[in-house]
């Protein structure tokens, strides 16, 4: 009986070969069949510059402008006024205030989102009837995880404000 069997040591370690092979290309490959499905550091870019472009060019610019923000809307976006309230008086076209940042760039929560606005180098202020208020919104970025950011350069269009429009930096950061 013991004669009829077929299988040598040379087709044992043919099998085992194949199988080995089959497996690491099954590890090595199936990880990239995933990627354009996978949420890594290129989706954070675009959530970064899809959002300041957002702001910056309609949620908080004036009317007809794009890159100068309303003085009217930023403050109440940054003052966490009432959207609603905010369309009727100053015709603003965001939907949740820097309070619910995410609500307004369509964002899940699972992102953490920061925009800043800054003018040298510090956080701007907007000031409106003797209540200033600071142009930034969501917490400070980790140390420790990266960091997306985009940014875009920006005017206030303040009528009240007779030194003429002065540039400011807007920035998203997204991690």
């Amino acid at each position: 009986m013991s004669g009829d069997r077929a299988q040598t040591v040379l087709d044992f370690v043919v099998g085992m070969s194949v199988f080995l092979v089959a497996v690491g290309f099954t590890f090595a490959f199936v990880p990239s069949l995933l990627e354009p499905y996978a949420v890594g550091e290129g989706a954070t870019v675009i959530v970064a510059e899809r959002g300041a472009a957002r702001l910056a060019e309609s949620s908080l610019a004036g009317a007809g402008s794009t890159a100068t923000l309303s003085h009217a809307c930023a403050f109440a976006f940054f003052n966490g006024s009432d959207p609603g309230a905010a369309s009727d008086e100053s015709d603003c076209d965001w939907t949740a205030s820097a309070d619910d940042l995410h609500a307004e760039l369509g964002v899940d929560d699972i992102r953490g989102l920061n925009l800043t606005v800054t003018q040298h180098g510090s956080v701007a202020s907007l000031d409106s009837n003797g209540t200033a208020v600071a142009m930034r919104a969501g917490p400070a970025p980790p140390r420790t995880e990266s960091v997306s950011a985009a940014s875009r350069v920006v005017t206030v269009d303040d009528p009240e404000d007779r030194r003429g429009p002065e540039t400011y930096r807007l920035t998203l950061r997204v991690w």
